[in-house]
C-alpha cells in the first residue's frame, strides 16, 4: 500500500491564498472541447474529392458533420443493425446524405478495396474491439498509403480501481485490454502504422462541457446518484441490462473527469512504400 503524507488539522484549516482558495479553483484552465478533432482532420487536409472511413460510424453523425465541414464522401462502417437503422435513418433526411454511405461490417473485417480510403476517423469505439492486431492490419489495408487515421480513444489509468474496472468493462462491452495506451501503441506500430502525434486530452472535453453550459458530466453525476439510491425500483423499471448501461455510461463521465479514465487522440499514418523501403529511392 502507497504511503501518504498525512495533511495536519492545522494545515488543512490555515488559510494560504490571498485571494482564497475558490476563486483559483473558479478560473478557468482553458479546456478545448470535441471540436478539436475536426480541426486537426482540417490540418490533415482532408475535402472534395476524399473519401473517408468512420469506422464504428453509429448513427452517422460524425459522417455527416465530415461531410458537411469538408466536402468529402463518407463510408459509415458499423456492426450493430440498429445503429445502421438509425445511420440510415439520419442519412436520408440530411442534406448531404447523398455523400455518405452505410456499410454493415466491424473493424475486424472491413467491407471495402484495398487502398479504397484517402482517411480513416475512428471516434471512441476501439475499446469495443476484440481482435486488435487485425482490426489495426484492416484499417492499414484500407487505407491509401500515406494516409491517415485518426482514432479518438479513452483509456484506464493507475486511479481506477479494480472492482471499477471489472464493473464498467462488462457493462459496456469493453475489451479490458484496450485501455492501455501503451498496448494501443505497440500494436498500432506492429501493423507497420507510424505515429505521427499523440494528444493527452484527459479531462479537457468534459470540463469544456461544464463551463458552456452543456454540463453533460454534472447530469450524469446525478443520474449515477439516482441509478444507485434507487437501484432497486429504477432496475425494475428499466430492465437489468438498460440499467447496468446507463450507471455504467454515466459513471464513464464521471470517471473521466477525475482521471479514473482519460481520453487521447492519436494521429497514425500508413507509410508509403518509398517510406518503407530506402531501395525505392
Amino acid at each position: 500500500m502507497t504511503e501518504v503524507d498525512p495533511i495536519t488539522i492545522d494545515e488543512m484549516y490555515t488559510p494560504r491564498h490571498l485571494e482564497g482558495t475558490e476563486q483559483v479553483l473558479n478560473r478557468s484552465c482553458d479546456p478545448r472541447g470535441p471540436g478539436m478533432l475536426y480541426a486537426l482532420v482540417d490540418d490533415l487536409d482532408v475535402g472534395p474529392g476524399d473519401l473517408v472511413l468512420d469506422i464504428g460510424g453509429r448513427d452517422a453523425s460524425h459522417s455527416l458533420a465530415l461531410a458537411k465541414m469538408f466536402g468529402c464522401d463518407v463510408v459509415s462502417v458499423d456492426p450493430v443493425a440498429s445503429n445502421n437503422e438509425l445511420a440510415r435513418a439520419a442519412v436520408a433526411e440530411h442534406p448531404l446524405g447523398s455523400k455518405v454511405s452505410i456499410r454493415p461490417g466491424m473493424m475486424e473485417d472491413i467491407p471495402a478495396a484495398d487502398g479504397e480510403f484517402d482517411f480513416i476517423f475512428s471516434r471512441d469505439m476501439f475499446f469495443h474491439v476484440v481482435g486488435a492486431d487485425q482490426a489495426l492490419a484492416e484499417a492499414r489495408r484500407v487505407l491509401k498509403p500515406g494516409g491517415y487515421l485518426l482514432l479518438y480513444q479513452t483509456f484506464a489509468t493507475d486511479r481506477l480501481e479494480p472492482l471499477e474496472r471489472a464493473h464498467i468493462f462488462a457493462d459496456l462491452a469493453v475489451a479490458p485490454e484496450r485501455m492501455s495506451p501503451d498496448d494501443f501503441e505497440r500494436r498500432a506500430l506492429k501493423a507497420g502504422f507510424t505515429i505521427e502525434s499523440m494528444d493527452n486530452i484527459g479531462s479537457e472535453w468534459r470540463e469544456a462541457w461544464e463551463e458552456d453550459g452543456e454540463r453533460l458530466t454534472s447530469r450524469q453525476l446525478l443520474w449515477a446518484a439516482r441509478l444507485i439510491r434507487k437501484s432497486e425500483q429504477l432496475r425494475a423499471e428499466l430492465g437489468d441490462a438498460d440499467y447496468r448501461v446507463e450507471l455504467a455510461n454515466a459513471l464513464w463521465g464521471v470517471y473521466q473527469m477525475i482521471g479514473k479514465l482519460e481520453s487521447r487522440v492519436f494521429v497514425l499514418r500508413n507509410p508509403e512504400a518509398s517510406d518503407r523501403d530506402p531501395a525505392a529511392h
